[in-house]
């Protein structure tokens, strides 16, 4: 019987600086019976890879018989220090690395920062790239020029990174955010996806974000499968309250990372969409082992993406019957 592809984030049980707990990880992963990994480490803030450290990640890789489905960057400096409601407001000068930046310098190191992880990319061996932009809508709500301002310096960066995209023929695949409500989220999708082709600029559909943002909805995941490139799947129970788009913290508890299938997201429509997109398997879980025991999570995660991608390839199998 032949192996049904799966990938699992690397950050699954939390990211440790340690090489050699990374190489155990990879381990896990790779026993556990998951044919990829899904850089997850360091997806956030502005650490910088070495050449060193992505051909160790590689060597392990080789060593543990995985390949990798994507790899997630960063948007730069971190965005949660002690800012209230960061979900919603610009990031500010103090940002050293951030490539959406009016600062001009702030924006070229925080440009400089995904060339690091379009280079990582190339030598672990995908061709993508998942990026987040946490749109600051209330500042666009707040001063009306000010969102103009925001989109030409986004359209700077990614003009100057095209070239060396194309030529080590890795696509950077927005991730729809939580936080954001979705109106935003297609102004911001549709700017892109205009100006850029799907060879370089593509989409990364998150269900779990998905969920909140759109109550339950697949609005996001239908309006923009032709793009869909990458994916982030995982499970939650939604919207909380509406308290939530005003309290930061809440609106994390909702993003609950479960394994899919232990909560109200329905993947059987999901996975229709899917089925109807260009997307190639395999499907990309970034789930949270939580209080589990390892082993027993690990054996769950592979078994809801197996059903998952079951479902995917019957959906296609039976739409060219």
């Amino acid at each position: 019987m032949k192996k049904v592809k799966v990938a699992m984030t690397t950050d699954f049980a939390g990211e440790s600086t340690s090489t050699e707990e990374i190489r155990e990880t990879l381990r896990k992963i790779s026993e556990a019976g998951f044919s990829h990994i899904h850089w997850c480490h360091e997806w956030d803030g502005d650490y910088t890879y070495s050449k060193e450290e992505m051909y160790q990640i590689r060597g392990w890789m080789n060593e543990f018989g995985l390949r990798c489905k994507g790899l997630h960057a960063t948007e730069g400096s971190r965005r949660n220090a002690g800012r209230e409601n960061c979900f919603h407001y610009r990031y500010i000068w103090q940002d050293r690395r951030d490539y959406t930046s009016e600062n001009e310098y702030n924006r070229r190191a925080g440009e400089e920062l995904i060339r690091n992880r379009v280079q990582m990319a190339e030598i672990l061996g995908t061709d993508a790239i998942v990026l987040h932009m946490q749109l600051p809508y209330k500042n666009f709500e707040e001063d009306p020029g000010f969102k103009e301002r925001y989109y030409r310096q986004v359209f700077k960066t990614f003009d100057e990174l095209e070239a060396e995209c194309r030529m080590r023929k890795v696509r950077i695949c927005f991730e729809n955010m939580m936080g954001t409500p979705n109106e935003y989220q297609v102004e911001q999708f549709d700017r892109m996806f205009k100006r850029y082709d799907p060879e370089f600029i593509a989409f990364t559909y998150d269900c779990g974000h998905g969920a909140v943002t759109g109550r339950g909805s697949f609005e996001l995941a239908e309006r923009y499968k032709d793009r869909l490139y990458m994916m982030h799947l995982h499970d939650n129970h939604g919207l909380w309250s509406e308290e939530c788009w005003e309290d930061e913290d809440a609106m994390r508890r909702c993003d609950e990372h479960r394994n899919p299938f232990e909560g109200t997201i329905d993947f059987a429509e999901l996975s229709r969409i899917i089925a109807d997109s260009p997307y190639e398997l395999p499907i990309v879980l970034e789930v949270c082992k939580r209080d589990k025991e390892e082993k027993l999570f690990l054996r769950e995660s592979l078994e809801a993406g197996i059903r998952i991608t079951e479902m995917i390839t019957d959906y296609r199998e039976n739409k060219r019957k």
